[in-house]
């Protein structure tokens, strides 16, 4: 548009008296109504016309009618921040663009493609950067992206609503939702963008104090982009931290990754007053079969034990390859607290049967026809707080009672407290 076009300003005196302000060699003919400003548009050729927002479908019967009388004008809404989710029904409507009130100098010369050295000079301050209680929490979010990006996203989520004083604040990003404060209707949104795609969205609630500002709408988009970038090197981290976790023989999680869980699991247990139970376990002459048929079969072997050990245990068990042929579970239960004087529980001796048993029927087919019988396994159970009420503890009795049914004959499971588990039968 010419820097000296016509424009017709539909709105309030205020409106009009910013827009001759910032485009002052523009001649800005005034309606104060949009029933009168579909009449003059019908009068003159005005290149532009700007329309002060109003709620409802008045505003988008105006659009659509002098999309008719002005084919050629270029319509810009101005919408208050509050607003800004419904302003695409006005371009959706037929208007070109909206731009957010209070508008600037930039802003209007931007929607109505005035070039720019046409336009006023006017330098504006850039954004204030984080206060410091801003910059400190993105750190501690930026410190522990190592708990998840679930955790990550609920941190964000707190630090949009701190900073921008919203009453709620809801993050939506790929599955994930986080939302902080009272959820109401949003008055302000922004999409999450990942380079073209769109993948979610903030939502903000009301100002707690006044109303939302020109500048409130440019700090949330650029809290949208580091959303994204957070969630990004959250999803980043937790690979890496996967593979940092994860045995690449087996597929199950290592030793390391086991013994961080039984930590926490631990710590739970004792502040719950629940139980837990840890099996140590490994396949008896395992040695023989490297032996016989090679290391690459011997490898073949752990990875079907490991596939039969996933495929008998429940979701929310640990289990992992605990070094060489052995492997270790942690059974737990989210169950009601113990009571005094409780005795061992009998679910987790069951389920150690289940594997042996599964174990002593399958046929491995890395062995082959000719293998020399079926594969057993020799374990040890070790039950907190019983047995040890520390990880190191409980991972000691749950060997010494493995130790214990290798001494026995083998193919059998030992408890801590010196019980045994009937030697099952060998299939034929």
């Amino acid at each position: 548009m010419r820097a000296d076009a016509d424009l017709l300003i539909v709105g309030s005196t205020t409106l009009r008296k910013t827009v001759a302000e910032a485009l002052p060699r523009c001649r800005c003919v005034p309606a104060d109504s949009l029933l009168n400003g579909v009449w003059t548009a019908g009068q003159g050729r005005f290149e532009g016309v700007l329309l002060e927002y109003v709620p409802g479908d008045r505003l988008l019967r105006a659009i659509r009618a002098l999309r008719k009388v002005a084919p050629q004008a270029r319509i810009v809404v101005a919408v208050p921040p509050a607003h800004e989710p419904h302003a695409q029904r006005a371009t959706e409507a037929g208007a070109d663009e909206y731009i957010l009130q209070p508008v600037t100098p930039e802003d209007l010369a931007s929607a109505f493609q005035i070039p720019r050295a046409a336009a006023p000079s006017h330098v504006e301050s850039p954004p204030p950067g984080p206060t410091p209680e801003e910059a400190l929490a993105l750190a501690d979010v930026l410190q522990r992206l190592n708990e998840g990006p679930a955790a990550a996203l609920e941190r964000m989520a707190g630090l949009i609503w701190t900073a921008l004083n919203a009453v709620g604040v809801q993050v939506r990003i790929d599955d994930l939702v986080a939302s902080t404060g009272q959820t109401e209707e949003p008055v302000l949104e922004e999409v999450l963008r990942r380079g073209d795609a769109v993948v979610g969205s903030v939502a903000l609630g009301r100002k707690q104090n006044g109303a939302y500002t020109a500048e409130d709408v440019r700090r949330l988009a650029g809290y949208a982009r580091l959303v994204e970038a957070v969630m990004t090197q959250a999803h980043e981290q937790r690979r890496w931290q996967e593979l940092a976790w994860r045995d690449d023989l087996s597929g199950l999680h290592n030793r390391r990754y086991f013994e961080a869980r039984l930590e926490e699991l631990v710590r739970d247990a004792t502040a719950r007053r629940q139980r837990l139970t840890v099996l140590l376990f490994d396949i008896d002459d395992f040695k023989t079969y490297n032996d016989r048929y090679g290391h690459e079969t011997g490898d073949a072997l752990i990875r079907e034990v490991a596939t039969l050990l996933t495929r008998c245990s429940r979701e929310h068990d640990v289990v992992a390859r605990y070094g060489g042929d052995e492997f270790a579970v942690v059974f737990w239960d989210a169950e009601k607290p113990r009571v005094p004087g409780s005795q061992h529980p009998s679910e987790p001796v069951a389920l150690a049967d289940r594997f042996r048993d599964v174990i002593g029927r399958h046929a491995f087919r890395c062995l082959g026809p000719e293998a020399p019988g079926p594969i057993t396994i020799s374990g040890g159970l070790a039950c907190f707080p019983w047995d040890g009420k520390t990880p190191a503890e409980l991972l000691r009795a749950a060997d010494e009672a493995l130790l214990a049914a290798k001494r026995t004959g083998k193919n059998r499971i030992a408890l801590a407290n010196g019980g045994l588990t009937p030697e099952k039968p060998t299939a034929a």
